[in-house]
């Protein structure tokens, strides 16, 4: 199985223009593991890896801290 899918640990919820996601440590420490969540709250099944290094900076370090950015 591939290290970027699997999940470590939660880190915080985050908004974007394509949604909310939740956000998890992973088995890779260079990526985290997105997760898209519907309008109710509940996950719709849809993950994708992330590479830390491709995040806004302001939204890398609130995770490596964690914080997100929705309620």
């Amino acid at each position: 199985m591939d290290r970027r899918y699997q999940v470590m640990q939660y880190v915080a919820v985050v908004k974007s223009t394509w949604g909310r996601f939740r956000v998890f440590t992973c088995g890779d420490p260079a990526f985290y593991l997105f997760s898209q969540i519907d309008p109710d709250g509940c996950d719709t099944g849809l993950q994708f890896p992330v590479k830390r290094s491709d995040l806004r900076r302001e939204v890398r370090s609130a995770l490596a801290h964690g914080w997100g950015n929705s309620l």
